[in-house]
């Protein structure tokens, strides 16, 4: 009798697991964490600084080791070549570097990810990435209005292209 009662604790426990299977506790949320702060930050009107800084911490610490910066056009202290440089003493190299786009193909600046030991991001982090990129660009697009910022496009397209040069040298 012992041995029908063990057997069948044995199976009503692996019933009650059955529901759970495929399920993984140890993977990364895809929303990004303050997601909800950071749009309300953007719909009260926050100013640029503080939501930009808003993404950037909470992708930092979901993903990990990192530091983000978004760069925008409009801001000669903040160059790529400035911060690469930053970033190098410190032993972080380039992570990931992604534009926030506009409309069509014009982009209103770039999120920049630093990182202190080689590596590619995973699927999830990708999808996080892209999250918090398309926040910086409802951010920015708040912050001018949602104008057309053709000329600001144009001179970024070219400070683009040169970082991208710059980036294949740094690393």
């Amino acid at each position: 009798m012992r041995h029908t009662r063990a057997a069948e604790r044995r199976t009503k426990w692996a019933r009650r697991r059955s529901p759970l299977a495929g399920r993984s506790t140890g993977k990364k949320q895809m929303d990004l964490l303050g997601e909800k702060n950071i749009l309300d930050l953007i719909s009260m009107g926050a100013p640029l600084p503080e939501v930009l800084n808003n993404v950037c911490t909470a992708i930092d610490l979901q993903i990990g080791n990192i530091v983000s910066v978004v760069l925008l056009p409009d801001d000669p202290e903040c160059d790529f070549k400035s911060i690469a440089r930053g970033a190098l003493q410190f032993g972080l190299r380039l992570y990931w570097s992604a534009d926030i786009p506009f409309r069509d193909d014009r982009v209103l600046g770039s999120f920049e990810m630093y990182c202190c030991v080689p590596r590619t991001p995973t699927a999830a982090e990708l999808k996080l990435i892209q999250r918090a990129t398309n926040l910086a660009a409802l951010a920015i697009r708040r912050y001018h209005g949602d104008d057309d910022s053709g000329s600001a496009s144009r001179e970024w397209k070219r400070a683009q292209e040169k970082r991208s040069d710059e980036a294949a040298q740094m690393n």
